[in-house]
């Protein structure tokens, strides 16, 4: 039902705001994003032909994906008369993978994906995308559904403490209104990275990620990197990692009190 309600909020405030304003928030590639396209924000499960699991984030215009095999990044618009979302992709082969840790690099091989589906409510809160691809080699269908969590509040407080992964362990300390993340493993070679988590808007389940640095980890190591993150409706700590031509994918569970170590 998300969809009818924002979409018709779009309209009542077409009535109020005038066209010149209308047009003020850009995806990630600069591109302008209307309001009817920011009523597909959130976090989306689905399958490519029936098959498989597809993880998807759309925020303002702007796409992170993952399945399988590839790693999925670019931008999506929603035409208002139609209900016709178009999303245009880069698809990047896994390259490197720690299926214990669910770490996921996907930088090889490219292709490009154009998806093209309905964007429709159900009776239920569910809000559904369905529809056709192609891509530089094939053909098929998709179908996408909202995973319920777009409206959870977010917040610092959440975040903080000990998470774990295979054998990554993640700890985040408040930094009043953001928080500080470094993460260690205990696998030869010692892989860490460090950065800052954030709360986009405390009303919605999306922090802003950024990766100060990342150093002698086996799959690939970089600075400044940045991208988003969220709380599964397990309660997990999901990233979605964007870097030059990559797309890097972690998950973390939370750590009991009584199991915290000292870093």
């Amino acid at each position: 039902m998300r969809l009818i309600a924002s979409t018709a909020l779009a309209l009542l405030l077409a009535g109020c705001i005038s066209v010149d304003n209308d047009d003020d928030v850009t995806n990630e590639l600069g591109n302008e994003v209307s309001r009817e396209t920011l009523t597909l924000n959130g976090f989306w499960d689905g399958q490519f032909d029936q098959t498989g699991d597809l993880r998807v984030l759309i925020y303002q215009g702007t796409v992170y994906a993952l399945d399988a095999t590839q790693g999925y990044y670019g931008t999506i618009s929603l035409d208002e008369t139609t209900q016709i979302a178009v999303m245009e992709l880069t698809s990047y082969l896994i390259t490197a993978s720690d299926e214990t840790a669910l770490h996921y690099l996907a930088d090889g091989t490219t292709q490009s994906y154009v998806m093209e589906g309905l964007a429709y409510s159900t009776t239920t809160s569910t809000d559904t995308l369905v529809g056709d691809y192609e891509n530089d080699t094939s053909a098929g269908n998709f179908l996408l559904s909202d995973d319920g969590t777009w409206d959870n509040n977010a917040s610092v407080a959440q975040v903080v403490g000990q998470w774990s992964a295979g054998d990554y362990s993640l700890y985040i300390e408040s930094l009043a209104g953001t928080a500080s993340l470094r993460a260690i493993t205990s696998a030869t070679g010692g892989c860490t990275f460090d950065g800052y988590i954030t709360p986009v808007d405390s009303d919605f389940n999306l922090y802003s990620v950024s990766i100060t640095e990342r150093k002698n980890c086996d799959d690939y190591n970089a600075k400044d990197v940045n991208g988003y993150a969220t709380l599964t409706t397990d309660g997990e700590l999901e990233f979605f990692i964007r870097g030059s031509e990559l797309v890097y994918y972690m998950i973390f569970s939370a750590v009991a009190a009584d199991d915290e170590t000292d870093a």
